[in-house]
């Protein structure tokens, strides 16, 4: 299975892109950085997964990061601050 950006997840990250990106070939990258993940603007490489919103490229996340994650879901929610992203995982066994 495969790291899943949900339709909810892409436009919020298609939102930030378009209003942080320093430049349009800047796209968020999901890296992980001590015992979590976070997001952080780079540009694609060649062996990334690239997640789109339409057309607009708005998620890269690199092999090593898709195998992490392989049963993991990206999603937006509404809170009270304002929508944010969530990452769950489903340990799905036989």
């Amino acid at each position: 299975m495969a790291l899943i950006v949900t339709d909810k997840a892409a436009e919020l990250l298609k939102e930030i892109k378009l209003e942080l990106a320093e430049t349009p070939e800047k796209t968020l990258r999901l890296v992980q950085r001590g015992g979590g993940f976070e997001l952080a603007f780079d540009e694609a490489r060649s062996d990334d997964h690239v997640y789109h919103s339409g057309d607009v490229p708005v998620l890269l996340v690199s092999p090593e990061v898709a195998d992490m994650l392989a049963n993991a879901t990206i999603d937006a929610e509404e809170t009270d601050e304002g929508p944010r992203l969530t990452l769950s995982t489903s340990e799905e066994g036989d």
